[in-house]
């Protein structure tokens, strides 16, 4: 059995500290919409999925591939994935490339 579109959108919004209504202005739509999408009372247009998945930097068809017979830590380790790469791309620093002593 699939986990909803919905629910992997709302995990991984969750899972990075933000509200609906601070996400919904970084995407410029409306906080109703987000509530919506994660409600799973609206699917995401292609578009949309594109805006989420730039945000967290990764690839659209990651919130299409959870399903419910796959492990939670799974989809925990999936979703820490994402948000360490929002990280990293969103720093200023290169925490590869960084070249100063501890």
């Amino acid at each position: 059995m699939e986990i909803s579109i919905g629910e992997v959108l709302r995990g991984v919004r969750k899972c990075s500290g933000i509200t609906q209504a601070e996400f919904a202005e970084h995407l410029h739509i409306s906080q109703s919409l987000v509530s919506k999408l994660e409600k799973n009372q609206t699917s995401p247009s292609v578009e949309l999925l594109d805006q989420y998945a730039e945000f967290f930097h990764v690839e659209p068809e990651l919130f299409l591939k959870f399903r419910k017979s796959e492990d939670s830590n799974s989809l925990a380790k999936k979703i820490r994935v994402a948000l360490f790469r929002k990280l990293v791309y969103d720093s200023d620093k290169d925490p590869f490339n960084d070249k100063t002593e501890l």
